[in-house]
């Protein structure tokens, strides 16, 4: 045989096609690929009791799962019950205090959240002084029985005019205020009005608030009077 006719010979070996080549290394890539996703989805047995441990605690409250203070110092929570609002109080106390002929003079005074009942100026206090007339004593009286009607969170706020205390009883409208409102304050815890409220004392701060177009000798009137307010919460009847 020539070396011309062995270069002529047809191998007899087939070589594949370079596409399967190719389909073979990502076949291979692709089955490491899920090898590696089932080792890391194995869950151990602890693990996995634990998280359905903790998903029946969620889906089934107990008083366990409830928040406990950490502290001796964490705030108590408080339940503020609502009380009448404004409107029903304003309609009620017109209607009641409208009886008396000192209340029925009171100024009554809807504000966002408050209702304030301005007691009459002229029959409450002189300047300078605390002590009630007798009719003043009476009218409060019958206003702590439409309060405990009510049961709203209530206030007792004092006033005074600018001018300093006479007599040398108070040192201050601040002191003076307050013995005011304390008074009040008095009369309606013994006149049967057993609801737990604050008295407290504005001096003559509240003075510059009056509208300046009403007579100067008025406004130092309504200045020496006792403000009671009323709150739209509960008062803890």
């Amino acid at each position: 045989m020539t070396p011309l006719d062995q270069e002529e010979k047809p191998d007899a070996t087939e070589k594949p096609p370079a596409w399967l080549i190719s389909m073979g290394d990502v076949t291979a890539l692709m089955l490491t690929f899920f090898v590696m996703l089932f080792s890391m989805s194995y869950v151990k047995s602890e693990k996995w009791d634990e998280v359905t441990s903790l998903l029946n605690r969620k889906l089934q409250p107990t008083d366990l799962t409830k928040p406990a203070p950490i502290s001796e110092l964490n705030i108590p929570t408080v339940q503020v019950l609502p009380g009448l609002s404004t409107d029903y109080l304003h309609r009620i106390l017109s209607e009641k205090l409208a009886a008396d002929p000192v209340l029925s003079r009171a100024v009554l005074t809807p504000l966002e959240g408050t209702m304030v009942i301005s007691l009459p100026s002229d029959a409450m206090f002189e300047s300078g002084k605390d002590a009630l007339s007798e009719e003043a004593v009476r009218a409060i009286s019958d206003l702590a029985a439409v309060l405990t009607l009510v049961g709203n969170q209530i206030e007792v706020v004092g006033h005074a005019d600018p001018l300093p205390p006479e007599g040398g009883v108070y040192e201050s409208n601040w002191e003076l205020s307050l013995a005011r409102a304390l008074r009040v304050a008095n009369i309606l815890t013994e006149a049967g009005y057993t609801g737990r409220f604050a008295a407290v004392g504005r001096g003559d701060s509240r003075f510059r608030h009056l509208d300046p177009r009403i007579p100067e000798e008025q406004r130092y009137d309504m200045s020496r009077r006792v403000d009671v307010v009323l709150y739209s919460v509960a008062g803890g009847q």
